[in-house]
């Protein structure tokens, strides 16, 4: 399956982003902009569920994966209670860095194939992946993570972000931004009817921690390194405008140190005790919450969650709605 942009388009389109983001404010003034997307009206479950699972038994990694995903997915009642035919779904993994698999900076690749797998199973018509990475060469990232071509094999279509689809969004009721640029394969009706993040949870240099909330830095645009000062209540003002129908939080492999991009096999945790986690639910805020706590935080010790749950995007309290725990 073809990428949904070249390379060379890519490269193009970045060294123009200037004039495109120029001609997307004159062109806006004169057409009636697109609605934005809204949350999906879907039958899953409330609540938190984490499964928790192991490669032994003669299971290899992405069997293992696979299997966590779908018994977490069964546990919220099935993602065709989600996902309705013909539906138009974008996977937002974490795949900024050039780092392999094992190194735990980007999201597991079996674990975006199972997530593709499922929903075209569910009848979507379109499953898109894609991410704005923090590499200079994104298709490198994108090859080096695993994803691209995992993703491609379950039946995804694998893109780039194209610098001239940014739109600028005002960000009502936003404490540290009044608005910012979002890529529409994001946030617009029409291109997206479900939604699913997939973050890794990974330690971070300037944020203490990255995962479900954070991972939206890779929806938008413009400077984002003007993001990192005073950059909790700044992730929650971007959530403000992603509306996420799905979380699903890759612990299967815990960057516990040297975060964001990692590069050294001793800082990664794959124990059983510590790691080799899934973690779903329709709450963002619940799913950071339970994250926390894997790297000995409390929930409120890490600004950006407070800010979003203070801001009345989720619960701090994840298990709240409930909390299956499954075990693999």
């Amino acid at each position: 399956m073809k990428d949904c942009i070249s390379r060379r388009t890519f490269l193009k389109t970045a060294v123009g982003a200037g004039a495109c983001l120029y001609g997307l404010n004159y062109l806006s003034s004169l057409q009636k902009p697109k609605p934005l997307k809204t949350l999906k009206e879907a039958g899953l479950k409330r609540g938190l569920v984490m499964v928790h699972g192991s490669h032994g038994k003669g299971r290899t990694e992405g069997e293992t994966i696979k299997e966590m995903t779908v018994r977490a997915l069964e546990a919220m009642g099935g993602i065709g209670k989600l996902i309705s035919k013909g539906d138009k779904v974008v996977i937002k993994p974490n795949m900024s860095w050039n780092r392999a698999p094992e190194f735990a900076a980007n999201t597991n690749p079996f674990l975006v194939a199972a997530i593709v797998e499922l929903c075209r199973g569910a009848g979507a018509s379109r499953v898109k992946v894609l991410d704005n990475t923090c590499s200079g060469n994104p298709s490198t990232s994108y090859e080096i993570s695993g994803i691209a071509m995992a993703a491609k094999r379950a039946g995804a279509e694998v893109c780039f972000v194209d610098p001239s689809r940014l739109r600028e969004v005002q960000i009502p009721g936003g404490k540290a931004l009044s608005s910012w640029a979002f890529f529409n394969d994001f946030i617009l009706q029409g291109e997206v009817d479900v939604l699913i993040n997939v973050p890794v949870a990974k330690h971070h240099s300037t944020s203490r921690l990255t995962m479900a909330l954070k991972n939206v830095m890779g929806m938008v645009g413009w400077d984002r390194g003007a993001l990192h000062k005073d950059i909790h209540p700044k992730i929650s003002d971007l959530n403000r405008v992603v509306k996420v129908d799905l979380t699903v939080l890759d612990a299967y492999r815990i960057l516990r140190s040297h975060g964001p991009t990692g590069g050294r096999l001793e800082d990664v945790d794959n124990s059983s005790e510590g790691a080799r986690r899934i973690v779903v639910s329709t709450d963002p805020v619940a799913v950071d919450s339970y994250g926390a706590t894997l790297f000995d935080f409390k929930p409120d010790d890490i600004g950006y969650i407070r800010e979003a749950h203070e801001a009345g995007l989720g619960e701090m309290d994840y298990g709240l709605y409930g909390f299956e725990e499954i075990a693999v």
